[in-house]
């Protein structure tokens, strides 16, 4: 729940600031400047289809034929965990330099990315893990997700006047890769996590 309420927080924070950084960076009037927009719709388009086309894959060759464990739906979650902050950091500093508005939104393009590539499998693995309880595992994943999805967003402009674009998206990288270790935790020691007797509560 908290690295995808980071990814959630962080794209709620660039759908702040992506009018004001390609007005300022690059002169876009309010109209064209709605159009940086697409390198996030693109890359959610694309790590739907890498979703879509790996998951089940993934998580069958890894149960070798016998039952498929939660934990297997998190793989894709260690690409999205890096895509994150390299396409942040990617975006700010092509951003901050003003290289050609193409190669900011390119960078765009691997956050969507790596947040779809976050997102399904967290809401997969829940499901899979809680089973018939998922619907109240979910809900709170909603309300963390939620909570960061207002507060950071708030953080934006400032971050960005005090740091600029480069170092303050690169700050964001950072916090958001110190969060690629619980997706290892989780998929190494998730099942002994989840089976321990202290865990399995009788309803």
């Amino acid at each position: 729940s908290l690295q995808l309420a980071v990814g959630y927080g962080y794209l709620y924070l660039l759908f702040t600031t992506f009018v004001f950084v390609f007005e300022d960076q690059y002169q876009f009037n309010s109209g064209a400047a709605g159009l940086s927009y697409l390198g996030l719709g693109a890359g959610f388009l694309i790590g739907l289809l890498a979703n879509g086309l790996t998951s089940d894959y993934i998580a069958e060759k890894e149960a070798k034929g016998g039952e498929i464990k939660p934990e297997s739906r998190l793989a894709p979650l260690l690409i999205g965990a890096l895509l994150v902050p390299a396409g942040l950091i990617w975006y700010g500093w092509t951003a901050e330099y003003q290289v050609h508005w193409i190669v900011p939104i390119i960078g765009t393009s691997l956050i969507g990315i790596g947040v779809n590539l976050i997102w399904i499998p967290v809401q997969s693995y829940l499901i899979d893990a809680f089973t018939i309880y998922a619907a109240s595992a979910i809900a709170a994943n909603t309300v963390v997700r939620s909570i960061f999805g207002v507060v950071l967003p708030l953080a934006g402009q400032p971050l960005y006047d005090r740091l600029g674009l480069g170092w303050g998206n690169t700050l964001l990288a950072f916090i958001a890769l110190s969060t690629a270790p619980l997706t290892w935790l989780i998929m190494k020691y998730g099942e002994r996590i989840r089976l321990h007797p202290r865990f399995q509560l009788d309803l």
